[in-house]
């Protein structure tokens, strides 16, 4: 396994792919997501959990079309 698939986790500094995030229990929820996500074949860069970690998408959209509710 090359180091680009190989996933970078230390939980003594709460690192996932060089992003250190702070919070015991947001640690625990991105790291489960994460390596089942990389069991399935996600190769997660630093910027996508960097995103995962500090981004607040709008999933509004998606649900609009997935419920088909009219805005």
């Amino acid at each position: 396994m090359s180091d680009k698939e190989q996933l970078q986790i230390d939980d003594q500094k709460q690192m996932i792919q060089g992003i250190r995030i702070f919070s015991p229990s947001l640690y625990k929820k991105v790291r489960f997501v994460v390596q089942n996500n990389h069991l399935e074949g996600w190769n997660p860069t630093e910027k996508e959990i960097n995103d995962l970690v500090h981004s607040k998408p709008d999933l509004s959209e998606d649900y609009y079309e997935i419920f088909g509710v009219n805005k």
